[in-house]
C-alpha cells in the first residue's frame, strides 16, 4: 500500500464514517434524507455540454458530452451510495473524467433511492435510460460502469433485461466497482462478518439490514438484492474491482461462479489491502492506476482482447 493510501485510510477512520452504517434504520434513513437535501439534480457550470434527459416523465438523467455533437460511443454511469444517498459533485466529476478520457458521451441517471421506494423503481428508471440510449447508440458502443450500489445496478440491469418478455440487446461491456449485494447465504454472511473488522467504510450489518429498505414491503426477485443470483445468460464481459479489505469482497466468489456457469468472460481486479471503491479517487497511486485501467477498457472496442 502506498503512503498516500495509508494516510487516506487513517483520515477516514478518524472521521468515523463507518458509524453511519451502524445506525438504526430510522436514524440512518433520516440522516440520508438530510444529506440528500444538498445533492439534488443540477446542471454543472463547467466547460462541457450538458442536457437534462427526462425519464418516465419524472426522473432526471444528466447527459454529458465533450462537444455539442453526440459521440459514437456512450457510457452509462451509475453512482453509488448504498441505495440511500444521492450523488455529489465528485461523482459527476468522475463520470466526466471517464467520459472525456475514453471519448464517450456519459449518461448519468439520478435514479430513485430506497429512502422512499423499493429498488424495483430504481430498476425501472435505469432500464428506461438504457432503452433510451439504444435509440441513439449501437449496443456494442454502450458500456455500463458503476460504483458500489451503482456497480450492482450495472450488472443488475442486464439481469433484469433477461427477465423481460422481449429483451433488449446487451451492452458491449460492464465495469463494476465493489458491487453491493445483500448476503443471501450463510456462507456470504460469514465472509462479510470476517471482513467487517478490516473494512473502515462499511459494516457487514448494513449489508444485511439494507434488505428491509430495499424491499419496502415488496417481494423482490433475488437478483435485485444480490446480482450473483441472477440469470447471466448473454451478459457481456464484466470487469470487477474490489479491495481485499472490504466487506463486499465476500461476494466476489459468488459473482465469479455465476460468470463461469453462464460462460461470461470476467476479470477480477483486486487491490490487496485496499478499501471499498478504491478506484474512485486518483490522489493515491492505487486509485490512479485503476482509473487508467478503466479508461483503457472503455477506449477499446468489443472483441478487442476481452477478459
Amino acid at each position: 500500500m502506498s503512503v498516500r493510501f495509508q494516510i487516506t485510510a487513517a483520515t477516514i477512520r478518524l472521521a468515523g464514517l463507518k458509524r453511519m452504517f451502524t445506525l438504526p434504520e430510522d436514524a440512518l434513513l433520516a440522516r440520508a434524507r438530510r444529506m440528500n437535501e444538498k445533492r439534488g439534480f443540477r446542471i454543472p457550470e463547467r466547460k462541457l455540454h450538458y442536457a437534462d434527459v427526462r425519464i418516465l416523465d419524472r426522473w432526471h438523467c444528466l447527459r454529458i458530452g465533450a462537444q455539442a455533437a453526440p459521440s459514437r460511443r456512450a457510457l452509462l454511469f451509475l453512482f453509488g451510495g448504498g441505495m440511500i444517498l444521492g450523488p455529489d459533485d465528485g461523482d459527476v466529476k468522475l463520470a466526466e473524467k471517464l467520459g472525456r478520457a475514453s471519448g464517450r458521451d456519459v449518461w448519468f441517471p439520478y435514479y430513485p433511492l430506497c429512502t422512499d421506494c423499493s429498488i424495483r423503481a430504481t430498476y425501472d428508471m435505469v432500464y428506461a435510460v438504457y432503452r433510451r440510449m439504444l435509440a441513439e447508440y449501437a449496443p456494442d458502443d454502450i458500456a455500463l460502469a458503476g460504483f458500489s450500489s451503482g456497480g450492482a445496478l450495472a450488472i443488475g440491469i442486464c439481469l433484469h433485461n433477461n427477465e423481460q418478455p422481449a429483451p433488449l440487446p446487451m451492452p458491449g461491456s460492464i465495469l463494476a466497482v465493489s458491487p453491493g449485494c445483500v448476503p443471501l447465504t450463510n456462507l456470504e454472511r460469514r465472509r462479510m462478518d470476517a471482513l467487517s473488522k478490516k473494512d473502515f467504510l462499511i459494516d457487514a450489518r448494513f449489508m444485511t439490514s439494507a434488505r428491509h429498505f430495499m424491499e419496502h414491503g415488496e417481494a423482490l426477485p433475488n437478483y435485485m438484492l444480490n446480482g450473483a443470483f441472477g440469470n447471466f445468460a448473454n451478459l457481456p464481459p464484466i470487469h470487477f474491482w474490489y479491495g481485499s479489505n472490504e466487506v463486499l469482497y465476500a461476494a466476489a466468489p459468488s459473482f465469479a461462479w455465476a460468470c463461469a456457469k453462464y460462460n461470461v468472460p470476467c476479470e477480477m481486479h483486486v487491490g490487496e489491502g485496499l478499501c471499498h471503491c478504491y478506484p474512485m479517487f486518483s490522489f493515491y497511486p492505487e486509485g490512479k492506476r485503476a482509473q487508467a485501467e478503466m479508461v483503457r477498457l472503455l477506449r477499446r472496442g468489443p472483441g478487442e482482447g476481452e477478459a
